[in-house]
């Protein structure tokens, strides 16, 4: 029997790049007699704590400039919406951004001319922050689920839009779990994990300035009318350079004839390192264009023959490792008691993209006023996300084109008419593994669109639409995060050989826990040559 006094734990920690080191020590009188090694894995956890879906209708006054006729009749509008800030106070996250509207309109003069109108608009939303949260990471989607105006009179026009926001918090925790335990006699049993630990969470600017010339032959601008723009052909090299392709239309004015129209397409390759400095092995991208601004430019003749173009790409990204790693679940000595401490965390054991394309075709009736279909002058399309289902097997996406169109219709386009439609589509998207929960993150974007005269009356539109879906597999585990309660067993004379009849449940790692000795010695004992769990009612021999 030992009599100890004025007994203490001494606790040190340690560490290295990849493991901590915690060493619990029992200390008597005669100095340390035993010690207890946690090595532990630092474990990147990647939580939602919030999500939250937010609609704000939100209504602009929009003056015609002095220097524009008056407004007959609305013929299309586009309108897009941007995110600028995002900034907690107090208890809110205030969410602000910009609405630009592009509105065609017929012209209340003799002429009736095709004019328009761009307007920014400011809005903004206070959204929940999450209590007792500090060190959030805030992603914000945003769309336009549909804009109406209305003319108040000739010179002002209202303008009703409705704001979607997503609105996510994301945290990044670290929890130290033990990987080994070190000491005399000490046998533990550990389980692999394969675990998708995030490594990082950021957001980079792109800035786009580019002068274009028109094609040969196309007249000089006297005013661009609309333009628009999307993202295509998005990828990530393998030196961490995010590439698009910067797509642009536009519309404009001649200054040889004021009342024809012309239409022009540029694309702009757009290139960016994202200057990652940590390991990781999947990176998800989501990309945004958050400003745009066309404007003609001179050439050296003094002439509108070129078109100045500004944007800036917001790209926020989010990088994650996938490991193997040995947790310890239990530990025992051959000479002395101790207990592990233990917690529950969340892990993410899958973290991956699904990109899958799909080729949208579609004939759009037109108005046009018992004439024929003459001419299409500019199309603009645009995806939106209506809504997603799940079950075991697949994701549904539903979603729609918002399409703006304006065209020309009766013999030499005697008359421009305008066209806000929708076309809306279906995909379902198979998960990699059936029966298991998925958090799923989806997103929409075009990769190409063209579009033709169908019919007399109607507008064909082909559109490329990559429908993109982050997919996220959470689990339960109890990691080990300490070692408490170190304490020496009493020593009893245990006979020369006791024989074990096993029960329904008894394992190796059981048994030999119970008995303090080691699996390899029960193997040992009873001539096993490997680690086969025993039968209930198994005869093992036990030997002192």
């Amino acid at each position: 029997m030992f009599l100890f006094q004025n007994t203490a734990i001494q606790v040190a920690y340690f560490k290295d790049k990849a493991h901590i080191y915690y060493t619990a020590d029992f200390v008597t009188l005669r100095g340390i007699i035993m010690s207890v090694e946690l090595i532990r894995k630092p474990i990147n956890l990647y939580q939602l704590i919030d999500e939250q879906q937010r609609e704000e209708l939100t209504e602009t006054g929009i003056i015609v400039p002095d220097s524009k006729p008056d407004v007959l009749d609305v013929l299309a509008v586009d309108t897009s919406v941007i995110v600028k800030n995002r900034e907690k106070s107090g208890k809110v996250m205030e969410i602000s951004g910009e609405l630009n509207f592009q509105v065609i309109y017929r012209a209340d003069n003799q002429e009736q001319s095709i004019e328009a109108i761009n307007v920014n608009a400011p809005w903004s939303v206070s959204c929940n922050y999450p209590a007792g949260e500090e060190n959030i990471h805030t992603l914000v989607k945003s769309a336009v689920e549909h804009t109406n105006v209305e003319i108040v009179n000739g010179r002002k026009l209202s303008a009703k839009s409705v704001v979607k926001l997503n609105v996510k918090y994301l945290a990044i925790r670290t929890v130290e779990a033990g990987e080994n335990v070190q000491g005399e006699n000490v046998y533990q049993k550990a389980d692999l994990h394969d675990i998708a630990m995030i490594e990082d969470i950021g957001e980079t600017t792109i800035n786009v300035s580019e002068i274009l010339e028109l094609s040969a032959g196309k007249p000089a601008i006297e005013e661009i009318l609309y333009s628009s723009a999307m993202l295509k052909d998005l990828k990530i090299s393998e030196n961490d350079t995010l590439e698009a392709v910067l797509a642009i239309n536009i519309l404009y004015r001649p200054d040889n004839d004021s009342t024809q129209l012309e239409n022009e397409y540029f694309e702009i390759p757009v290139s960016k390192s994202l200057e990652l400095d940590k390991y990781y092995t999947n990176l998800s991208v989501n990309t945004v264009l958050k400003t745009l601004t066309v404007k003609p430019d001179e050439d050296l003749d003094g002439l509108l023959t070129r078109v100045r173009v500004d944007a800036e790409i917001n790209a926020e990204y989010i990088l994650y490792s996938r490991e193997n790693v040995n947790l310890v679940n239990d530990a025992y000595a051959t000479d002395y008691d101790f207990e592990l401490e233990k917690m529950p965390v969340t892990v993410s054991v899958e973290e991956q993209d699904i990109t899958e394309n799909v080729q949208i075709n579609a004939n759009i009736p037109l108005e046009c006023g018992g004439e024929n279909l003459e001419e299409i002058l500019s199309v603009g399309v645009k995806p939106k996300l209506l809504s997603v289902g799940n079950d075991t097997a697949g994701v549904e996406i539903n979603g729609c084109l918002d399409v703006f169109v304006l065209y020309g219709t009766g013999t030499d386009m005697r008359i421009v008419r305008g066209a806000n439609q929708e076309v809306q589509f279906t995909h379902r998207v198979a998960l990699p593994e059936t029966n298991a929960r998925y958090d799923i993150d989806p997103q929409i974007q075009i990769n190409d669109a063209g579009f033709d005269i169908a019919s007399k009356t109607e507008l064909g539109i082909k559109t490329d639409v990559a429908i993109k879906i982050h997919l996220s597999r959470k689990s339960e585990i109890n990691v080990v995060t300490g070692i408490k309660g170190i304490k020496p067993v009493e020593k009893k004379e245990n006979p020369p050989l006791i024989i074990y009849y096993t029960q329904d449940g008894d394992t190796l790692w059981s048994i030999a826990r119970k008995y303090r000795v080691s699996i390899q010695k029960i193997m040992n004992d009873n001539g096993m040559t490997e680690e086969i769990e025993p039968e209930a009612g198994q005869k093992i021999f036990l030997i002192g």
